[in-house]
């Protein structure tokens, strides 16, 4: 009987021992796998910052790359304008000198047979052109200035365009925390931070762009956009704030993922929902035609925009069929800086008809001495010889005077009158013999 309780005890203490060791292996591991648990999570954590970072490095590069063009353009279209410049004064300032020297001519040469009387009524005759002539160069350098004045103001605001648009996320994330759940102060905030894009931009308030201006549309009721940028030809955008952070305050501060998740996906939707408001408005139906078909949406809070556009990318493509356009701070700047460069472009053009204008009235007062001249030959015989030299020195040699406005005329000078084919001719056949 001892035998067989003895044999009994040894059978089973190794079972107990192998029992009692997975036991302990159990209560040992257990707090392993919780450390690894929150091992993991922190180590998504750091592959997420990680991917926000490389999206923002990307956002950097692309507004370096679009600062690198900008300033290349500018400096091109400076020294074009620079070197133009350069050339209408060296050509007025030669076209000066020489009816200078040609008046001095003919009056030394037919001083004694025309006398007194004749010498101030040619004198009379060529003072409104030496008026025109100073008038024209005034004009010149006026534009000069004024284009240099305004491409280093370009070139430094857009220096400023990465430093503002970093302060514009900083202080929108601060106060999108102090005015969080207040629709109301939200929508504020979000028309001053685009405001203050517009007064950055360089565009001028009540001219190039409007602030909550009441229009009619066709159907005959009042539209009231947040802003409205005028572009040349009687032409508009409607840029509309977008600002409800009540979903996206909650994502950035919640710390479970399933809510933060619903959070993200409550954020998403609002701004869907206010794209298809905006398209509801029909702000294209403004009466006169005062708008282009679609309407900028910009959220003034760019993690809120960026965050939109990662985890909704079929939103972009949603809008292409729509009449709204989505951005946030820094493409909205980049927008307004190339709307400041058409309206740029838009007052050279008017400065380049206003000295086609004014070269216009130069070539008539040529004309006017070239007529004056050729009726004097008809009827003083006598100084038929003075005359002969003083149409000779008009139109013949390279680069003579007579080649010269009739090349103004050419380029699109605005002119009254034109001076006789013949006389063209000869200066131009004078001026290939003198090659």
């Amino acid at each position: 009987m001892l035998m067989t309780t003895a044999i009994s005890v040894l059978l089973f203490l190794p079972l107990f021992l192998l029992l009692a060791f997975v036991a302990y292996r159990i209560v040992r591991d257990a707090p392993l796998k919780i450390e690894l648990q929150r091992l993991q999570g922190i180590e998504d954590e750091a592959r997420s910052s990680t991917l926000r970072l490389e999206s923002k490095s990307l956002e950097l590069e692309n507004l370096r790359i679009q600062f690198t063009r900008l300033e290349a353009d500018m400096a091109n279209e400076q020294r074009s304008s620079s070197e133009k410049i350069a050339l209408m004064q060296e050509s007025e300032t030669r076209l000066k000198i020489e009816f200078e020297n040609l008046s001095n001519r003919i009056f030394e040469e037919r001083g004694r047979a025309l006398g007194l009387e004749n010498r101030e009524r040619m004198d009379a005759l060529l003072q409104p052109l030496r008026e025109q002539l100073d008038s024209f160069r005034k004009r010149v350098e006026e534009v000069h200035s004024r284009d240099t004045e305004q491409s280093t103001r370009l070139i430094e605001q857009v220096r400023q365009l990465q430093e503002l648009s970093g302060r514009v996320s900083d202080e929108a994330n601060m106060l999108a925390r102090a005015i969080k759940g207040d629709s109301k102060k939200q929508g504020d905030w979000g028309e001053m931070i685009i405001e203050r894009i517009f007064e950055a931009s360089g565009l001028e308030k009540g001219r190039e762009y409007l602030v909550q201006e009441s229009f009619r549309a066709e159907d005959g009721i009042l539209r009231r956009p947040d802003f409205m940028v005028l572009l040349p030809g009687n032409k508009a955008v409607i840029v509309d704030s977008k600002v409800s952070l009540t979903a996206y305050e909650r994502f950035c501060s919640l710390d479970q993922e399933p809510q933060r998740q619903t959070a993200l996906k409550e954020h998403v939707h609002s701004v869907r929902r206010h794209i298809g408001d905006l398209q509801a408005k029909e702000y294209s139906s403004i009466a006169g035609n005062r708008t282009l078909d679609f309407v900028i949406m910009c959220i003034p809070l760019e993690p809120a925009w960026q965050t939109v556009m990662q985890n909704d990318p079929e939103l972009i493509y949603d809008l292409a069929g729509k009449d709204v356009v989505l951005c946030g701070p820094t493409t909205l700047m980049i927008t307004l800086k190339l709307i400041v460069q058409i309206w740029r472009r838009e007052n050279e053009n008017r400065n380049a008809e206003l000295i086609a204008e004014k070269a216009g009235r130069i070539y008539d007062q040529v004309f006017l001495v070239v007529e004056a001249m050729t009726e004097a030959r008809k009827k003083l015989s006598g100084v038929s010889d003075s005359f002969d030299l003083a149409l000779k020195r008009l139109k013949e040699g390279r680069g003579n005077l007579v080649g010269r406005v009739e090349e103004i005329r050419r380029l699109g000078a605005k002119v009254t009158r034109q001076i006789p084919p013949d006389l063209v001719a000869d200066a131009e056949d004078g001026a290939v013999e003198s090659e």
